[in-house]
């Protein structure tokens, strides 16, 4: 299960409006529809979830069927759900694809997986698997293949910025996890690979909000580190498991730009995507089901 996306410029405006739950101002959805063009006039979103199903199926075997369902974009949630019934399923398991458990974005899954039920078949959620050992080892692999292309005076000097979607502080005062969560998986990624320097940050606040985010964002970071006096940083998407709007446009285009600014060099992991590591990693998850 995920967020989805438009597959095209003309699915940017129902899209905003299923995810706002009103239309967006023109104005607003323009802007939008002008970013989209810059990272191929679609989100890519929902062709990678398909495939990380796909992938994902063959990696369980014969005894599952894996099929992606979205919160605001076709198939949802609630038609692959009733797909896998009329298809005979006995037991159908819930997987956020955002492993980090919040209320803004698991807690919305479940309740369509859980208003989507058939109370003849059995079913499981899983909300959150940030600490799966595999799932580390993938982005132990990313960040390996991304730290190779630094000359090894730049390596060791360089800053690794770990980055996630910001939410409103008031979810974590509620005893959200989703913070929490995000800061132990980064410093077991840390551990593994004995990363001496390294930020963690929080990106893709609302652009129109008034309250307070969890900071600080990935640009004050970027200040920060070149005024500490380090040339070259790697930003690690970690909060996201496939590229979209918050990888290709936030960090690829404006993050990415901001660094230039300060004389940063700048890299950037690749997203899990349909890594085959990362695909075991869901697999063992699912497999843990009791």
């Amino acid at each position: 299960m995920a967020l989805g996306g438009p597959k095209s410029l003309v699915e940017v405006r129902p899209f905003m409006a299923a995810f706002l739950g009103s239309p967006a101002p023109p104005p607003i959805v323009s802007a939008v529809i002008e970013r989209y063009k810059q990272i191929g006039n679609k989100s890519p979103l929902p062709e990678l979830v398909k495939a990380q199903a796909t992938a994902l199926e063959r990696e369980l075997g014969k005894e599952f069927r894996v099929s992606e369902g979205f919160r605001y974009s076709q198939p949802t949630i609630a038609e692959s759900f009733q797909k896998a019934v009329k298809n005979g399923a006995t037991r159908i398991i819930g997987l956020s694809m955002s492993p980090f458990e919040t209320e803004v974005t698991t807690g919305a899954y479940r309740s369509a997986f859980e208003s989507a039920c058939d109370d003849a078949v059995k079913k499981t959620f899983i909300p959150s698997w940030h600490d799966n050992q595999l799932f580390i080892t993938a982005w132990q692999e990313k960040i390996t293949e991304v730290l190779k292309r630094l000359p090894e005076a730049e390596r060791k000097n360089s800053v690794i910025i770990f980055t996630s979607h910001s939410i409103p502080k008031r979810y974590i005062a509620a005893g959200d996890p989703y913070q929490r969560q995000i800061e132990e998986m980064v410093k077991l990624v840390v551990n593994r690979l004995d990363i001496k320097h390294w930020r963690i940050a929080w990106q893709s606040r609302g652009a129109h909000t008034t309250e307070p985010w969890i900071e600080p964002d990935v640009e004050t970071t970027l200040d920060k580190i070149t005024l500490d006096g380090h040339k070259a940083v790697l930003e690690v998407p970690i909060g996201f498991t496939c590229d979209h709007m918050e990888t290709l446009y936030d960090i690829d285009i404006v993050h990415r730009g901001h660094a230039k600014k300060l004389g940063l060099r700048f890299e950037r992991a690749e997203s899990l995507n349909t890594s085959m590591t990362f695909i075991k990693a869901l697999a063992d998850v699912v497999g843990r089901v009791k």
